[in-house]
């Protein structure tokens, strides 16, 4: 089972990296169009801010959900080594606790705020607000998932 978890772990880490990459690529490409748009043509795009506003709520989550993964958070490693051998471990374990908290949190407040934004729909391009809050729950997700992965691994060194 933990080789399964962990297999699927590395799965979406690659497939997370690769779709950041795509918001990203496609970010900049509506950021030029708006601003080609606005200043070359006189014409402003009336979409772009929004999407691009959305575009970057999704890499910010998805952002956390892979750094979750690569254990890229911020941390303060000071007291931590100076612990014993067995204290590091009943720290990290509690520090897994906590945050997964924090992931069913924002896992549980995101599906309740995209079941409210549903009928809700952006003002410049008329689609549904649950698709920009889709970001919390579906981030969520994968950091609880990645979280599993590395409290399994934390588990099988102990």
């Amino acid at each position: 089972m933990a080789r399964l978890i962990s297999r699927l772990d590395d799965i979406l880490a690659k497939g997370e990296a690769a779709l950041l990459m795509a918001i990203v690529g496609a970010m900049t490409a509506v950021v030029f169009l708006q601003v080609l748009y606005r200043y070359v043509f006189a014409q402003p795009l009336q979409w772009s801010e929004e999407l691009a506003r959305y575009l970057f709520v999704w890499l910010s989550i998805l952002g956390a959900a892979l750094a979750v993964q690569k254990k890229g958070h911020f941390g303060l490693d000071l007291f931590y080594k100076m612990l014993s051998s067995r204290r590091r471990q009943v720290v990290r374990m509690v520090v897994c606790l906590f945050t997964g908290t924090v992931i069913f949190v924002i896992l549980y407040q995101g599906i309740i705020l995209v079941q409210k934004t549903a009928l809700q729909e952006s003002p410049a391009m008329g689609v549904s607000m649950s698709w920009a809050y889709a970001s919390l729950p579906v981030g969520g997700a994968l950091m609880a998932i990645h979280l599993i992965a590395i409290s399994l691994k934390e588990l099988k060194r102990s």
